[in-house]
C-alpha cells in the first residue's frame, strides 16, 4: 500500500473545493507540482497545467486530465435569523442531503455547518415519507443573526462542501470513504504519476491537467484542450460501482481492477487509445474491467473533441456511492490504476494511434 497514496489524498479530500471555486486545491496542487515538472501554469478557468518538456522537438505531446472540483453547494441567501440557503452544485440526490455536515468557506476560512433537518418529534408521518427539496433546505452554522453570519466571514456566493474525512472501513480492508474522491483520487495519482516519471527522459511533452468545472459541464478540460490540442488525451476519474444489494447489476466491482472506457455519456473512447491501455495492462499483469456507463461523463468528453479531434481515452477507478459524503474506493484499484497509466503513458510516445490498427 502506498502511504504517500494516501497522505496525498488525505490531505485533498480535507479541502473544499466544489465547482468554480477550486482556489484551496489549486494553491495546494501548484505547490505540490512545482517540483516534479519542469512548469506548471494556471490558466484562466483555474486548470492547472504541470508540463514535462520532451526530449524530441516534434515528438507526440500527451495530455493526461484529472478533475479538481467536487460536487457541492454556493451560499444563495442568508436569513435575517443566521440561517444560510443554498444552491446546488453539481449532480446532487436531494434525498440524502438532510443531516449532513459541511463546511462553508469563507473569509476567515472554513466554518462548520449542517444542513438542518426536522426532528421526527415534531414531524408528521407525511413529512417523514417525503423527500425534501433543497431549495427548502437551510444550512445551520451555530450563527443567531445575519450579522453574526458576515462576523464569521461568510457571505453570499461562499463556496460549500461535505465535511468528512478520509476513513478505512472495518480493519485493515483498504476500502476507504470520504467525500470528494471523484476525482480528488485522480487528482493524487496524477501528482504520484509526475513523482514518478521525474527522472524518466520522455521523447514528447507530457500535460499532467488537473481541470476545473468538471462536475457542472467539463468545462475547464473544454477551454485546456482547445489550448494544448494534444496529440493523445487520456482522463482519469471516478466510475459508479453496482456491486451493492440494491443494485444487483454486478458489473463494475470495487477490487477488481481499474476500469478501461468504452463508452459513457460524453465519449466513445478511440479504438486505438483502448488497444493500447488494454496492452498496458497485459504487459503488467493487471486485471481491467471494461466500462459502458451511460450516466456519468468525464474530461475525455471535451479532449476528443479539441481542434480536428484528438484520439482519447479514460481510466477510471470503481467508486461505491457516488456523488455522496461516504464515497468509497478500494486503495489496491488506485494503485494499480496507477501503474496502468504510467505504463500506458510511456507506451503512448510510440504506440499505433490510427483509427484502423
Amino acid at each position: 500500500m502506498s502511504n504517500t497514496l494516501i497522505s496525498r489524498l488525505r490531505d485533498l479530500v480535507a479541502l473544499t473545493g466544489p465547482s468554480g471555486q477550486e482556489e484551496d486545491i489549486v494553491r495546494y496542487i501548484t505547490s505540490a507540482a512545482e517540483d516534479l515538472a519542469d512548469e506548471v501554469t494556471i490558466d484562466p478557468l483555474g486548470n492547472v497545467i504541470a508540463r514535462r518538456k520532451g526530449s524530441r522537438p516534434g515528438a507526440r505531446s500527451v495530455a493526461i486530465s484529472a478533475h479538481m472540483d467536487e460536487i457541492g453547494f454556493i451560499v444563495r441567501k442568508i436569513e435575517p435569523t443566521g440561517y444560510l440557503r443554498f444552491e446546488k452544485l453539481g449532480g446532487h440526490d436531494d434525498r440524502i442531503l438532510l443531516a449532513q455536515r459541511v463546511w462553508v468557506r469563507g473569509a476567515r476560512g472554513q466554518v462548520a455547518g449542517v444542513i438542518g433537518c426536522k426532528s421526527a418529534h415534531l414531524s408528521q408521518l407525511a413529512e417523514r415519507e417525503k423527500v425534501v427539496k433543497h431549495t427548502e433546505m437551510y444550512i445551520d452554522i451555530g450563527a443567531q443573526s445575519a450579522e453574526e453570519v458576515r462576523a464569521m466571514g461568510v457571505q453570499i456566493g461562499d463556496p460549500v462542501g461535505y465535511a468528512s474525512e478520509l476513513t478505512e472501513l472495518g480493519l485493515n480492508t483498504g476500502r476507504y470513504i470520504a467525500h470528494g474522491l471523484d476525482d480528488r483520487a485522480g487528482c493524487a495519482v496524477l501528482i504520484e504519476l509526475l513523482a514518478q516519471l521525474k527522472d524518466v527522459v520522455l521523447e514528447g511533452d507530457l500535460y499532467a491537467v488537473f481541470s476545473t468545472q468538471e462536475e457542472v459541464g467539463l468545462r475547464g478540460a473544454r477551454t485546456a484542450a482547445q489550448g494544448l490540442q494534444p496529440d493523445v488525451a487520456l482522463a482519469f476519474d471516478m466510475t459508479a460501482a453496482d456491486d451493492t444489494p440494491d443494485t444487483g447489476t454486478n458489473y463494475l466491482r470495487l477490487g477488481q481492477g481499474p476500469t478501461v472506457k468504452i463508452m459513457d455519456a460524453s465519449l466513445l473512447a478511440h479504438p486505438a487509445l483502448r488497444r493500447a491501455i488494454n496492452a498496458a495492462a497485459a504487459q503488467v499483469g493487471i486485471e481491467v474491467q471494461p466500462e459502458i456507463l451511460t450516466g456519468i461523463g468525464t474530461d475525455a468528453g471535451a479532449f476528443h473533441q479539441a481542434g480536428p479531434g484528438v484520439p482519447t481515452g479514460c481510466i477510471s477507478v470503481v467508486n461505491r456511492y457516488t456523488h455522496s459524503p461516504v464515497e468509497m474506493l478500494d486503495i489496491r484499484d488506485l494503485e494499480a490504476a496507477l501503474t496502468l497509466l504510467r505504463v500506458t503513458v510511456l507506451s503512448l510516445q510510440t504506440a499505433n494511434l490510427n483509427f484502423l490498427p
